[in-house]
């Protein structure tokens, strides 16, 4: 018995590729269940998958859960913000059932694995790629728990790239709530610097703002500014520019070969955007630099760094798949 918990949406989408080559591939099935909790619940549902919701988030209800079915491996996600991840690696540990949990975007590692001022970790952290791993060695996670899987999600949708949209996307992160002023900004500095430029040089019709669930659509619709709710992956597929702050939108656009921009004014610290701090998009601060970046031709990417990005994420279900079935039978 393999048992997946997830925490947030994008934690459900990397998990979903294995699910559904269990399904429908041609090996049997091995035998597993999938908690839910936080925003992952609205992808489950979208997708009519089901789940068990543990509702009492104490350990004494994890416990008798993981009693019950007595799984042989536990993997999941790493949200930093999701309690009862950090719980069912805390009973997992009294237990002596292994854990993994994956890491499904090249940002804010070490935050993932502080609970209540400690640091609390799995028996195996499962990396992107080399450079998650080099970023969060650097982050102080120890390497002697990494191990390099793949993001099957992203490997999932690089395999048929759609053709560039319509649109200009500005997908919103809660950054207020999730990281108060660390950063310098906020998503409503964000909309203030690329609304108020964007309007000067382009159609308001072409302009398409969404929110992430935890967005505030009430607080963020005013002063006729239009914000909708977030379509997921279709928001990028209508858009021909997405300008973001370090969202997963903005990675999946560049992966699509969208004209990508990272906009975080008065940033202070690291750049928590994986993208710009790669140099593979630019990061802007201005409007004068919007201005000159909108202004540039608007062309398909197929730039040689986004090419090997995209070959690395090669195989990644596969190996999630080898990881979770090898250690389901020799545990």
């Amino acid at each position: 018995m393999i048992l997946f918990v997830t925490g947030q949406y994008a934690a459900a989408q990397y998990i979903h590729p294995l699910l559904k080559k269990w399904e429908y591939g041609d090996k049997q099935c091995p035998t597993y269940k999938l908690v839910a909790t936080g925003n992952s619940i609205k992808y489950w549902k979208e997708n009519e998958v089901r789940y068990d919701s543990v509702s009492n988030k104490n350990s004494l209800i994890i416990k008798k859960y993981l009693s019950d079915i007595n799984p042989k491996l536990i993997v999941l996600s790493a949200s930093g913000d999701e309690e009862l991840e950090y719980l069912f690696i805390l009973e997992a540990k009294k237990l002596g059932i292994k854990t993994a949990n994956f890491i499904d975007t090249w940002t804010n590692y070490k935050n993932r694995y502080i609970y209540n001022g400690k640091d609390i970790y799995p028996d195996v952290v499962l990396s992107i790629n080399k450079q998650c791993t080099k970023e969060m060695i650097k982050d102080g996670i120890p390497l002697d728990i990494i191990q390099e899987i793949g993001q099957p999600y992203l490997e999932e949708i690089c395999k048929k790239i759609p053709p560039l949209g319509k649109n200009i996307l500005l997908p919103l992160q809660p950054i207020a709530l999730t990281r108060g002023n660390s950063l310098g900004y906020n998503e409503k500095d964000f909309l203030h610097l690329t609304l108020t430029t964007l309007k000067k040089i382009r159609k308001v019709s072409e302009i398409h703002i969404t929110a992430h669930s935890n967005n505030n659509l009430d607080a963020l619709n005013k002063d006729n500014i239009k914000v909708e709710e977030g379509q997921g992956i279709m928001d990028i597929k209508n858009a021909h520019t997405i300008l973001g702050m370090f969202s997963m939108q903005m990675i999946v656009g560049y992966l699509w070969g969208r004209k990508v921009a990272s906009v975080q004014p008065k940033l202070k610290g690291e750049d928590p955007s994986p993208l710009s701090r790669w140099n593979l998009v630019p990061r802007i601060v201005t409007r004068q630099e919007l201005i000159h970046f909108m202004n540039l031709k608007i062309v398909k990417d197929t730039s040689p760094q986004r090419d090997l990005l995209i070959r690395q994420l090669h195989g990644s279900v596969d190996r999630l798949d080898n990881f979770c079935t090898q250690k389901s039978i020799s545990i």
